[in-house]
């Protein structure tokens, strides 16, 4: 039989090998900008995440020597960052449950979550951060053990570490802080901790000369919260569609629920066995749970000081699922909830042990067969025949249902920012120039009368069960009526034929 220690690293290496294995093929829009500004070696300094491009053009040159694509490069960096959050979040566990079977069942939990998953295998910006957080409470619970201030001066440091990487961890360093200030065993513990957090305004101050700003403070505060004053960082939505947002994304970070997951269910019936079984094994597990486990080894760590630890996880969990719910329910800040639940499950019972490992088998079955392993072999888009007619036809208008993803793909592959013939879709130009859907026809004339080609994907194609997509569809077609819609080319994807038409 293997330790418990050697099930929990054969465990991490397992789900680290399978994100670096199962890499997505359908990057989002972000993720292909990201790597054309590695590739390119500009816009590495960018500021709600500021030195996350930097982080992977030092990693691209590391691994020069090999050639390697990309953005393969740096989706096997996530993949990594990925498998090194778990082994931090190892650490934690270890202090907090001297139940082995506890401990497997909620490190399984949390690395088999979709949130993880998904930013393991995709070249966003979330993983590499989060990494840099749980280092901080790793030497932040050394620190309330020991009493020793360099552990705490190592915290602080991380955890700023992590802001300059994604200014969403800003939430976890607070938290930090303030678990400092409530549970720190030593005078002066506030200023160890919050000294290295210098670090993030002199960091972003040097910044400005990359951009070529004025070293002012009206320049600083501006350059570093550019997306939120420019509204791209999320804006909070109204309160009843914030609340169902939070709500679906929450439970969308723990299993993959999309739009796609009907559509793959028919195409391939047989996944339908996955959560029949799954439910199945988890009731089973229910069932079957021990009532009178072993008892738990010691910890070395005393109750009043495990408690200390789950308060303040619990309230940076608090503060960042309180921040998305304002991003209007953004599914993205929300990567870091399943390993700040299973810190707080360390409360939980051991007789909980088996029905979580069955729940963790269950989300590693469905988010594998409906997220990682579709993303990672099908097609969803089939973009390369577009953008090829992209590149040979200047004097065309393409009207595009995702014009960013195309965008940033071809700034990948040609190193140049923008295409002047691509254009978003025809419901999405209106809102963007705020015209009424005359003035919007009469642009399209007149661009026609000019000798431009018109053609969209935005009509017909496969239509998921997604209520956004559907009215898109709807408003595009309503807005072209007058013009007549000839299918010139089909690109075939998994979901079904995309259908490039010119309007006429």
């Amino acid at each position: 039989m293997f330790s418990a220690a050697r099930r929990e690293w054969a465990l991490i290496l397992v789900l680290t090998l399978l994100c670096l294995l199962l890499p997505t093929r359908n990057s989002t829009a972000d993720a292909w900008y990201y790597a054309a500004c590695v590739r390119y070696g500009h816009d590495l300094l960018l500021p709600h995440h500021l030195l996350h491009n930097a982080a992977g053009w030092l990693w691209l040159q590391l691994l020069r020597p090999l050639h390697p694509e990309v953005i393969s490069a740096l989706l096997a960096l996530n993949a990594l960052a990925y498998g090194g959050t778990l082994l931090g979040l190892r650490q934690l566990l270890r202090r907090l449950t001297g139940s082995d079977a506890l401990r497997l069942a909620l490190l399984a939990a949390a690395g088999s979550s979709f949130g993880l998953l998904r930013f393991a295998t995709e070249n966003e910006t979330y993983v590499l951060p989060l990494l840099l957080s749980v280092g901080g409470s790793v030497a932040w619970l050394r620190h309330l053990r020991t009493g020793a201030l360099p552990a705490l001066l190592t915290a602080g440091l991380l955890a700023a570490g992590a802001c300059l990487l994604h200014q969403l961890q800003a939430w976890w360093w607070l938290g930090l802080l303030i678990g400092t200030a409530l549970f720190s065993p030593r005078r002066g513990a506030l200023l160890w901790f919050a000294a290295p957090a210098l670090l993030v305004p002199l960091t972003y101050a040097l910044a400005l000369d990359y951009w070529h700003l004025p070293r002012t403070a009206e320049s600083l505060v501006r350059f570093a919260l550019h997306d939120f004053l420019s509204g791209s960082a999320g804006a909070p939505a109204s309160l009843p569609q914030a609340a169902l947002l939070t709500g679906a994304n929450v439970v969308r970070t723990f299993a993959q629920i999309h739009g796609s997951t009907l559509a793959l269910l028919r195409q391939l019936p047989g996944l339908a066995v996955v959560p029949v079984l799954g439910l199945a094994g988890v009731a089973w597990a229910w069932l079957r749970r021990a009532r009178h486990p072993e008892a738990p080894r010691g910890t070395g760590l005393p109750p009043v000081l495990g408690q200390a630890v789950r308060r303040t996880h619990g309230l940076i969990l608090l503060l960042h699922l309180g921040f998305a719910a304002w991003a209007s329910g953004n599914a993205e800040f929300m990567v870091m909830l399943p390993v700040l639940l299973a810190l707080l499950l360390t409360a939980a019972p051991p007789t909980l042990a088996r029905p979580l490992t069955a729940a963790a088998a269950a989300l590693l079955a469905w988010n594998l067969a409906f997220g990682l392993v579709p993303s990672h072999r099908l097609d969803f888009t089939n973009l390369p025949p577009l953008l090829r007619r992209v590149r040979q036809e200047p004097n065309t208008w393409f009207l595009l249902d995702n014009h960013n993803l195309a965008l940033n793909q071809l700034h990948y592959l040609t190193g140049r920012d923008g295409a002047p013939n691509v254009l978003p879709a025809p419901d999405l130009l209106r809102q963007k120039r705020h015209w009424t859907p005359a003035q919007l026809q009469q642009w399209l004339r007149s661009q026609q009368q000019a000798g431009r080609r018109l053609s969209t994907d935005a009509l017909g194609g496969p239509r998921l069960l997604d209520r956004a997509s559907l009215l898109r569809g709807a408003e595009a077609a309503e807005l072209l009526r007058g013009f007549r819609p000839v299918v010139r080319d089909t690109f075939p994807t998994f979901f079904g034929p995309r259908y490039l038409t010119d309007l006429r």
